[in-house]
Formats: structure tokens, sequence, C-alpha cells
């Protein structure tokens, strides 16, 4: 569909004839219905606000594509009003940043004497599943018949060819990892609002999601701990200065040198110093803030871009293991996968038995009624669109009152990943035991810890989990051929790690919802 600039007046005639505009351009665009239902419904809403207040006489509606991507915006003249901010809500603000962040919430923004209004839905995408499948197959197949070429031929095929256009592909996934994780966790902390704005609930529910990831990923880690070979001798050699060490080299020497080295932790170190700092200095630094912001998504669009080229790294990746020896290396991983899923499954254990056992509620109800969302994570690998079941789950199955839901859902899905901390435990475990990486105990300790800072500044895009690779082997000294093989096996293991990821978010908030007396019992342990 072509683009469409229109203006209209601020009446009811005027409000309907551009929501039904944007709902056409919408699907034109192949938006699912029901979101493009959802923005309609968002427009109308922000549009009958701006009437009541009396603040514009009329608007103009666009609705364009910019890199293939839907926007529809609104721009009404006239003083500042923001439709969806809530008076008696003083976490709204950070609410709709973090909404925004994942596709769910319109951005608004006054800007040269305009009220501009932003929705940029996402599009109905095929089945990410089929495209890695396709390119695994294809990468066997072609592999393998390359396979009866000569040596000579095919060492030319990997080091002419292939290899190129692998170390371009991990350049460029270098390259974004560090801006992608400061910006996100810079941003993440500018989204708060200010260090008033949570009150009791956001507070804790903030510290509960942190201390649970590292509790989760502690026991993971010690269920999945002995199917991997510790350096001789290590047990007991373990020096307390090197844990000091550890901690004293998350400082960095200046603002530059992590990105250079790619340091994960300093990195994270940096954006929460630079996020802090905003907070607190407020309006004072808001072209500082909306630079932040701007950036955020820029790099954000950026890395949808690159995952969506995932697939053909996927090819060559597998591709470039058959031409050289590196299939057999793909072969020696074979408990990446069964590892995961135990590791996985004892956390989702834990978790499950501390609402169990704290709130005194059968845990066939409570699998009976997360199941849905759980297999929605499963079959999509997207938190972002389990949203609505996970959502309903929470307030109606679960008891867990809204004020919790509306902003620990949304909070959790961006922080709160604990089956991600076991994935990249796992994978690095896994690929150290196959380079002769030695694990021990320092090592093991810098590992847990750079997973689970990772996990939580990961924000929730596709391909996030890529970059992330990047920066994990790089400081545990796994080399970056690893990359190569963890990017086949990672087509599945992002599945196991969203699921788990939302059971275990359910939970948590069913428990804070309890320790606050804002849980329904009846309703969580009603058995319909």
């Amino acid at each position: 569909m072509e683009n469409v600039e229109a203006r209209y007046d601020l009446t009811g005639p005027g409000i309907d004839d551009a929501g039904e505009a944007a709902y056409s351009f919408l699907t034109a665009e192949k938006v699912e219905r029901k979101d493009a239902l959802r923005v309609r419904l968002a427009l109308e809403e922000a549009l009958l606000r701006y009437r009541d207040e009396g603040t514009a006489e009329g608007f103009t509606l666009r609705c364009r594509r910019r890199f293939r991507a839907p926007r529809v915006e609104l721009s009404l003249s006239g003083p500042s009003l923001d439709p969806f901010s809530e008076e008696d809500q003083p976490d709204s603000g950070a609410l709709t940043g973090m909404m925004a962040q994942m596709g769910l919430a319109p951005l608004w923004q006054y800007k040269d004497g305009a009220n501009r209004i932003l929705f940029t839905p996402k599009r109905k995408k095929h089945s990410l599943m089929g495209s890695l499948a396709i390119a695994l197959v294809l990468a066997v197949a072609l592999g393998y018949l390359c396979r009866l070429l000569p040596e000579a031929a095919r060492l030319a095929l990997s080091d002419k060819l292939v290899s190129p256009l692998f170390n371009t592909f991990m350049g460029l996934l270098t390259a974004i990892s560090g801006p992608m994780i400061f910006l996100s966790v810079t941003w993440g902390i500018c989204c708060m609002g200010d260090v008033a704005s949570f009150g009791r609930i956001g507070k804790r529910l903030i510290a509960k999601l942190i201390l649970l990831t590292v509790i989760l990923g502690i026991i993971a880690g010690a269920a999945v701990l002995p199917f991997f070979p510790l350096a001789a001798g290590g047990g007991q050699a373990f020096d307390p200065s090197e844990l000091m060490d550890m901690v004293l080299d998350i400082v960095p020497a200046n603002f530059f040198t992590p990105f250079t080295e790619g340091n994960p932790l300093q990195i994270i170190f940096v954006a929460v110093l630079i996020g802090i700092a905003l907070l607190l200095l407020g309006e004072k630094v808001s072209v500082a803030a909306t630079f932040i912001e701007q950036s955020n998504y820029v790099v954000q669009l950026i890395m949808e871009a690159v995952s969506s080229l995932v697939p053909v790294f996927v090819f060559g990746s597998v591709f470039k293991m058959f031409l050289g020896d590196g299939f057999r290396l793909l072969v020696r991983s074979y408990k990446l996968l069964p590892v995961i899923v135990l590791g996985t499954a004892v956390m989702m254990a834990c978790s499950l038995a501390l609402v169990c056992v704290r709130w005194k509620v059968g845990p066939m109800t409570v699998l009976k009624k997360t199941m849905p969302t759980f297999l929605i994570g499963l079959s999509t690998a997207s938190s972002v669109a389990a949203f609505p079941t996970n959502q309903e789950c929470c307030e109606r199955q679960l008891g867990i009152h809204e004020k919790i839901t509306r902003f620990g859902i949304p909070l959790g899905q961006v922080i709160y990943m604990p089956g991600a901390v076991v994935m990249f435990l796992v994978a690095s475990l896994c690929m150290a035991e196959i380079y002769g990486v030695a694990i021990t105990p320092a090592w093991l300790l810098t590992a847990l810890f750079i997973c689970v800072m990772l996990a939580i500044a990961a924000p929730p895009v596709p391909g996030s989990a890529l970059t992330c690779y990047t920066l994990l082997f790089t400081q545990l000294g796994i080399p970056m051929e690893a990359v190569a093989i963890i990017t086949a096996l990672n087509v599945i293991l992002e599945f196991i790690a969203t699921s788990s990821d939302l059971f275990c978010l359910q939970m948590a908030l069913t428990d804070l919802g309890g320790s606050l007396d804002m849980l329904d019992m009846d309703a969580l342990r009603s058995k319909t």
C-alpha cells in the first residue's frame, strides 16, 4: 500500500476516518489484524483525549514504511500533553517506555510545539524455526556433497568464499554487541522516570528478579556442572585474590576500552553509571536522555535487520564445518541440548516449588494454568508474542493484582531471563570443554557472573543472544570459532530459554503478589 498523509479535524468523524485509514494501511502491510486493531483503538483513544482537553483543532496522520517497517504517526500542534500518562500511576512513564521498547506501546514526544505519537507494530513474520530448519538441511546436504570434492578444492572454497563471509558477519555482531548492551541498560535505567517513581512494588520487584536470577543460576549451574570436567586440581586451588581481581576488573581504566576490548562487565558498569547519572539529573540532561533513547532504537533496528540474516549465517556456519574438520566439533557438542534441558527443568522446578510450598497450592493446578503461555514461548521463542496470554494468566488464573502485572510483566520480560543464564552457562562450559579451555573455580565464577549480567542486560530482540555469545566467549578465552557451533545449536536453545523464562516470571510475580498481600488466593488455588 502507498504511503498515506492526510489532515483531519479533531472531531468524531475525523477521528473515525483517521482510525480507519491507519487500520487499512496496517492490514495491507501484513500486520496481524489484532495488532492493527490495537493500534487503531489506541490512536482513537489518544485523539479523543486531545479533543476533550481542547488542546488542538486538527491533526496530521502519516502512514509510511521505513526499512520495510510500517509506521503510523500523529502530529497535533498545541500544548504538551502525553495522552497515555496516568496521574494516579507514578510509574506510567516507565511502563510506557518499556512497552514501547518491546513494540507493544506507542511513543509520545513533544517537539517543535507539537505532540507527536508514533506506532510501530510488527509485521506478521514467517516462522523463524522453518527458515532455520531449511538452512540446516541445505547446509548438511551441500556440505555432504562437497565432501566428495578433492581436499584442495574444499579448502579453497572455504578460504576464498565461506570464511570471508563468516568473518564479516562475526565482525558485524562484535561491532553491534557492545553498543547494544550499553544502550539497552542505560535506556532501561532512564525509563524508570525518577528515583522515587517505583514505590514499594517496583523496588521489591527489581530486587527480587535480580536475586532470583542469581539464585536460580547458581542452582542450575550446580546441576549441570557434573557433566563437564574441572581442571586437574582446580577444585582445591582456588585463590581468593582471583575473585578480588575479577571484581576490581569490572571498573574500566576509561570509558572507551570496554568497547574496544569487548568486556561485557565493564560495558554494563559504564552503562549503569551513566544511566543513574541521567536519572538523577532528570530534565537537566533531557537532550542526552533523548539521544540515548533514539540511539537505542537505531541499534535495535539494526539488530533486527541483522537477525533476519541468521538463517544465512547458520547455513554458512554448518557448511563451513563440512568443508573443513569443524563438523566433528559439532558432533562433540552432543550433550549441550540435554544438559540445558536438565538445567532449565531444575530451575523451573525450584520456581514452582517456591510458589506451591509458600502459598499452599497444588503443582498440577499451577502447571495447568501456566501451560498456554509456556507453549507459546516454546513454539515462537518470543516473549512479546506471549505477552497478552501471559497477562491474562497472571491476573485471572493466578490471581496477581494488576498493579503488579502491569509493571512486572513488561519489566520482567526485559530483565528476568534465568533461562538465558542456563543457556549461556552451559554453552560456555561445553565450548570450553571442546576447545580445551581450563574450567577452574575462578573461571566458573567469572562465567556465572557474566552470564547473569548478560541475561539481565540483553534486550528482548531477535538475535541478541548471538551478540552476547561473542562478548561472553571473548571474556572467557573461548575461540570465536565456537560461535559458529553455538549459532547452529542456538536454533533450538532460544525456544527452551524463552519458554522457561516466561514460566519463572509468572512464579516470581505470584510470590511477590503473595508477599505484598496482593494475591487472590481463591483464584490461585481454584482448579477451573
